[in-house]
């Protein structure tokens, strides 16, 4: 029966809802028309808009996106708007379509996160081109200040950092709460090649953190030599003390990094 389209099944979905997740597009074409509520939410949250993006289902985002009432910038339970489901998926198409249809493009979720910092720790660096092609503001700063740029560096996307310093003009050496630049986060995880291109964009390799540690002091903490060797190659100091008084030497003997202490 028409009245019944916005049955609530078990688990809290719609009608609408179990048509995509069954990708049955004259199932959902049918429940559009006797105006089955598009906005419901299951019991994650989650709209029938979400769920077509997470999925990849463009041809059933369109058909949402048809009806006027459905909501573009609902969010999930964890504050996700479709164009974050997107970003996260690397799925180009439907975040075009969305962006053309009026998508938030800096709407953030519970850690502050825009779709541009979800596209950039997941590597989609596709998408990511697109958000900026569109406008998208890199430099908004999510839970603990960490910028798009923090997590890319932090994830090792070489291309994606590129990206966003040369294109995009994000902060090389923009710091978080506690104090850490992109390179401290590179040098931290031992990525190297993110590290030297950090170097050359102009990151400042003696910024230090609120503890005082510079990045070779990370690196050499977490015993990532190639890095640390890096570093030094481009004139940071080995004497340099943090907070606690300690060298990067120090710190890499008192974890037991034998070939970083050798360097």
């Amino acid at each position: 029966q028409p009245q019944d389209v916005d049955l609530l099944l078990d688990g809290g979905g719609s009608l609408l809802h179990h048509a995509i997740t069954l990708n049955n597009e004259e199932a959902v074409k049918f429940l559009l028309m006797n105006n089955a509520n598009p906005n419901l939410a299951n019991a994650r949250g989650s709209t029938p808009l979400h769920l077509a993006t997470e999925k990849h289902l463009k041809p059933l985002a369109e058909l949402l996106l048809g009806r006027r009432s459905t909501s573009i910038n609902a969010k999930d339970e964890d504050q996700y708007t479709a164009l974050h489901w997107a970003a996260q998926n690397g799925d180009e198409t439907i975040t075009r379509l969305l962006l053309d249809r009026g998508a938030a493009i800096n709407e953030t979720d519970g850690q502050g996160r825009t779709p541009a910092h979800v596209a950039c720790q997941h590597g989609q660096e596709n998408v990511i081109r697109v958000l900026l092609s569109r406008g998208a503001d890199v430099r908004i700063k999510g839970k603990d200040n960490w910028t798009a740029l923090h997590f890319a560096a932090w994830q090792g996307h070489l291309g994606i950092v590129k990206l966003l310093v040369k294109q995009a003009v994000a902060d090389v050496n923009g710091q978080t709460t506690d104090g850490r630049t992109p390179l401290h986060l590179a040098s931290q995880r031992g990525q190297y090649r993110v590290a030297r291109i950090l170097i050359e964009l102009g990151a400042d390799i003696h910024t230090t953190t609120a503890g005082l540690n510079t990045p070779l002091h990370v690196a050499a903490e977490t015993g990532h030599t190639s890095t640390s060797r890096l570093l030094i190659k481009h004139q940071a100091d080995i004497h340099a003390q943090n907070a606690h008084g300690l060298t990067p030497l120090h710190l890499a003997s008192q974890r037991g990094h034998l070939a970083t202490v050798k360097m």
